[in-house]
């Protein structure tokens, strides 16, 4: 993989995820979090590529994306439609965004982020979200410098 320090902001380029990422976004995952939390990252990438095949069902559509410089997949956008519910009004939901550790702090997660709002815009959908953990501030302050804003929603928790 090309050293973060030795590439330009132009060379890594963002585009719509496909098939062929499954394995990328799964490594890049693992590398992240230390651990294979998921063995089914195909089956998951699956899911969010069929929405974009779907065009008769009520949310067709994912937006998800992926950054990659010459050598492979830097970072990845996993997003999915939301119907309007809890007060917001239909959307995009983020599901996850991750950005390989020597590629942070060079913008590649805003990339990814721009790239599904304008995606989105040509869509015709207006509003984009995501949700996250009370405890995640670091993830929180990118959602902010991403121009994001906390929703009025409440979420209650009990045991079954």
């Amino acid at each position: 993989m090309v050293e973060a320090a030795a590439i330009q902001p132009d060379a890594v380029s963002v585009r719509r995820l496909q098939r062929e990422d499954a394995a990328a976004v799964r490594e890049l995952d693992g590398l992240i979090l230390g651990e294979d939390r998921s063995s089914t990252w195909a089956e998951y990438v699956d899911r969010f590529l069929a929405f974009s095949r779907l065009g008769t069902q009520a949310l067709p559509w994912s937006g998800s994306q992926v950054a990659e410089v010459e050598d492979g997949v830097v970072g990845f956008l996993l997003a999915e439609r939301q119907s309007s519910g809890y007060g917001l009004p239909p959307g995009v939901r983020i599901v996850a965004v991750a950005v390989h550790p020597d590629f942070r702090n060079l913008g590649v997660g805003r990339q990814l982020v721009d790239a599904l709002r304008a995606d989105a815009k040509r869509q015709g959908i207006k509003h984009l979200y995501s949700v996250l953990q009370d405890r995640d501030e670091r993830d929180a302050e990118f959602m902010r410098n991403c121009g994001f804003e906390l929703a009025p929603v409440k979420v209650f928790v009990a045991e079954a």
